[in-house]
């Protein structure tokens, strides 16, 4: 961003009068020459959308994608743009998105046949589960810390899922923790990580009694 110190260390010494992310990320991306296997995006972009547009015609060989939130207009763009990138591995959106997730996880079935990982937060709703163990049950490794995911849909992950090898809810609601169940179920999985999630009516009972949501007790619910 334009005030970080890489921004001004680059305008130091290459004497940039004005440091902006897209100038910068075109750049990388041309010096990448359609090669760049890896891209991050940060929070607050001024455009994600012509950011993402840019980075989808550009770069082909992409293989991990790591995306801020995105407002609503753009994350729905998300299926369309999957299609240029078929060779990606891993998937992260620091937000799910809240209506097209079935059909990003559909267009990553369709097209990117070598797709194994993905982190998200957020609400898994029923058709997002059903998303997840009809077109993705090949993953490896799935990362939904800090979301609202009901239990039901959490064993429907956990049974249509059945090449995870690691797996992550950690600090959800919906579930508990210890149900023993969810536990048999995740027993196959290497690296099976579900520590501080409980069920929403405890989440309830606490709002209730009138304490204050802080660190392990938030989730994103999108």
């Amino acid at each position: 961003m334009p005030w970080c110190a890489l921004a001004a260390a680059f305008a130091r010494r290459y004497g940039v009068s004005r440091f902006t992310f897209a100038g910068f990320l075109r750049l990388c991306v041309a010096r990448s020459q359609g090669s760049a296997a890896d891209v991050a995006l940060p929070p607050l972009l001024a455009s994600p959308a012509a950011e993402l547009d840019y980075i989808s015609l550009q770069c082909p060989k992409l293989r991990r994608l790591a995306l801020p939130q995105l407002p609503a207009g753009d994350e729905a763009r998300l299926p369309e743009l999957i299609p240029r990138w078929p060779v990606l591995e891993h998937l992260e959106l620091e937000a799910k998105p809240s209506s097209c997730f079935p059909d990003v996880a559909a267009q990553l079935a369709l097209h990117c046949p070598n797709f194994t990982s993905l982190k998200s937060s957020g609400a898994v709703k029923p058709e997002d589960a059903a998303a997840l163990a009809r077109c993705l049950p090949r993953l490896r490794s799935l990362c939904l810390d800090r979301s609202y995911m009901p239990r039901q849909e959490l064993l429907a992950i956990l049974a249509g899922c059945k090449e995870l090898r690691e797996f992550s809810a950690r600090s959800c609601v919906g579930f508990d923790d210890k149900d023993e169940e969810v536990a048999w179920r995740g027993a196959r999985i290497e690296r099976f990580e579900i520590e501080g999630s409980r069920l929403l009516d405890e989440l309830e009972d606490e709002l209730a009694g009138g304490d204050e949501l802080c660190g392990d007790s938030y989730v994103d619910v999108m």
